[in-house]
């Protein structure tokens, strides 16, 4: 592939999923700030403490649909086009199958969920009106995650782009709709999330039917089943670490600063998740070149992708890091949020600034594994940061820092990460940089 091929193909793929995954952050950002006009602290807490399981709903799709779209990636780059076809066939199924158990589970098991994550009283009653319906759109919610990820790795990133769109106007609408008009609450904005999802879904499926599947698609394939949900557990596990550091946090959050101290974590989540889904958003666009590149076994196009990567980073990071700083205070009024609350999200806010540079290189390092089908060392980086420095940082530094430890161990953990790339890929013994 030749440095003008990467070049197009860079913008085709990178621009369109950096939009698309901002879209899929407001998804998030809008629910909250309608909640915290309407309903105040402990509406936004509740909603914090039940994110962790939507993130769940969410991330089984991201990482079923990503296992199968960069093995399909992977095969075309290598000429292999049936095997291609019949990885779609099976993600699909595959798909299909989780949105029905996430479903079952979630329809009888949300109270207890929601109790072991440290919701009681009106927290309690007010993530569980969420979850009721959460789980009867479970289904969407997966299927619209899973395709999109197929739609990239098909040749549609701007398609793919369009119907988030379309579901991020469906869920604005009915977001308003739900707690303004009708005033149906936390259920009410549950609904206008799935509706939003449900529209995504819809749009990807038959976008994905009218692709040429092969024969037999809808028999999946057991070897390739297995490989999917190997390569899956790393993107996985990078969209739903957010989700477990959320409740390690928040159980944190209650401990040293009861609902105030959720309400303040609970703004500084959802700027973190912007920070996030962009990032996450130039991981995915560089993840179908990078396995077409590995495929191909050109790998100085490869080398190209990746420092085009780091350089567009590099230009984001100063951007969001200057914006962040400049708004560390209005960001918590636009919620809605007390005068307590938003002058205590200061210091949240600072601690994310220092974060942002070192998010975009976890976030990278991450894709480029799991690109190049080396799960070791991806799952190695995903799974650290929320099972092994999230938990350690946030148990020390409030000892020694009291509440603002806990938003210090979001930039520690990402500074410890990144130094964990680094290293993982000086000892990597697939080394194609």
């Amino acid at each position: 592939m030749k440095e003008r091929n990467v070049a197009e193909q860079f913008s085709k793929y990178v621009i369109p999923s950096m939009l698309t995954m901002i879209l899929t952050g407001f998804y998030g950002i809008v629910d909250g700030f309608f909640i915290g006009q309407v309903m105040g602290d402990d509406g936004l807490a509740a909603i914090n403490i039940a994110w962790p399981l939507l993130s769940l709903i969410s991330s089984a799709g991201i990482g079923i649909g990503t296992g199968g779209a960069i093995i399909m990636s992977i095969k075309k780059g290598s000429g292999e086009f049936e095997e291609a076809r019949k990885a779609e066939g099976t993600t699909i199924v595959m798909l299909f199958f989780a949105s029905v158990a996430a479903t079952i589970i979630y329809l009888f098991f949300s109270p207890m969920f929601l109790r072991f994550l440290g919701a009681d009283g009106v927290l309690f009653k007010y993530g569980l009106s969420y979850m009721k319906v959460i789980a009867w759109g479970a289904f969407f919610q997966i299927m619209g995650a899973g395709l999109n990820p197929i739609l990239k790795n098909l040749g549609k990133p701007v398609f793919a782009m369009l119907i988030m769109i379309v579901g991020m106007f469906v869920n604005i609408f009915l977001d308003w709709a739900a707690l303004y008009v009708f005033d149906w609450g936390l259920g009410g904005v549950a609904f206008a999330t799935c509706a939003g999802q449900a529209s995504v879904a819809v749009f990807a499926a038959m976008a994905v039917i009218k692709d040429k599947l092969g024969n037999s698609w809808y028999i999946p394939d057991r070897k390739l089943s297995k490989d999917i949900l190997k390569i899956g557990a790393s993107p996985f596990g990078l969209t739903m670490a957010p989700g477990v550091v959320i409740i390690f946090t928040n159980l944190q959050a209650l401990h040293y600063g009861g609902t105030a101290g959720v309400a303040v974590y609970t703004v500084m989540s959802y700027a973190a998740y912007l920070v996030y889904s962009l990032m996450q958003g130039l991981a995915d666009g560089v993840q179908p070149i990078i396995s077409f590149c590995k495929g191909a076994e050109d790998y100085p196009a490869l080398k190209h992708v990746v420092k085009k990567a780091f350089g567009l980073a590099g230009i984001i990071c100063v951007i969001l890091m200057a914006a962040t700083a400049l708004a560390r205070y209005q960001f918590p009024i636009i919620y809605g949020v007390s005068q307590e609350v938003a002058a205590a999200s200061v210091p949240a806010m600072l601690a994310l600034v220092l974060a942002i540079p070192f998010i975009a290189i976890a976030r990278i390092m991450s894709a480029y594994f799991y690109a190049i089908d080396d799960g070791r060392n991806a799952s190695i980086l995903v799974y650290a940061d929320p099972f092994v420095f999230t938990p350690i940082f946030l148990l020390l530094l409030p000892i020694f820092c009291g509440i603002s430890g806990i938003w210090l161990a979001y930039p520690a953990t990402q500074i410890s990460i990144s130094l964990l790339s680094v290293m993982l890929k000086k000892t990597s013994n697939r080394g194609l940089l």
